[in-house]
């Protein structure tokens, strides 16, 4: 009786073993891009675009020892870098995932060396950082797929750094100098006396 069960228990694990190496499961598909997903990367490309763009401005300031403005630069217009960044990374398909988030934290890295430069007012570690983080910058854009790198070229979205006043048109007829008041108003509604 023993060896009649295990006759039978190898002999239902060759059939199991057969029967699964035989069938034919669902293909594996490949993880690929949405238009959902292009339209979300797309808003986050624009944005890092939009600070890309604003670079030459940062190795102007770096250029003309001017660290006040780099100060500036690095905690106003690149102050929401670090949100976006992550955002984009996560938003990538996970084989590029690991790529964009150590590019990622190399250009947080390079930013924040770029601010202690600043603060050293050291022009050669500015520079130097300045150049790695362009580079990495342009790195991490290379990952993101082409649809959403195409669709954040035709679309620009208004900064809150951009210049939202106009500069006065020269032409304008502008008040005479006589028509302006030179003499102060009275506010004061108290007792007035007679102007006989």
């Amino acid at each position: 009786m023993r060896r009649y069960r295990a006759v039978v228990g190898v002999l239902l694990a060759v059939v199991a073993t057969f029967l699964v190496s035989c069938s034919s499961g669902p293909a594996a598909v490949a993880p690929t891009y949405t238009p959902e997903k292009i339209s979300q990367l797309q808003n986050y490309v624009n944005r890092i675009e939009m600070v890309r763009e604003r670079l030459p401005e940062l190795e102007n300031y770096i250029e003309k020892d001017n660290w006040i403005n780099v100060n500036s630069f690095t905690h106003g217009p690149l102050g929401q870098l670090r949100s976006e960044l992550v955002r984009l990374s996560n938003q990538l398909l996970p084989a590029d995932q690991s790529k964009a988030k150590m590019l990622s934290e190399d250009i947080l890295g390079h930013l924040e060396k770029i601010d202690e430069a600043s603060q050293r007012r050291s022009y050669t570690d500015a520079i130097a950082q300045y150049r790695e983080f362009s580079d990495d910058v342009e790195a991490l854009l290379s990952i993101v797929p082409e649809d959403a790198r195409k669709k954040a070229e035709g679309f620009k979205e208004p900064s809150v750094y951009d210049m939202t006043t106009t500069i006065p048109d020269p032409d304008v007829i502008r008040a005479e100098q006589e028509d302006m008041v030179r003499t102060p108003v009275l506010l004061d509604d108290g007792p007035q006396g007679d102007l006989d």
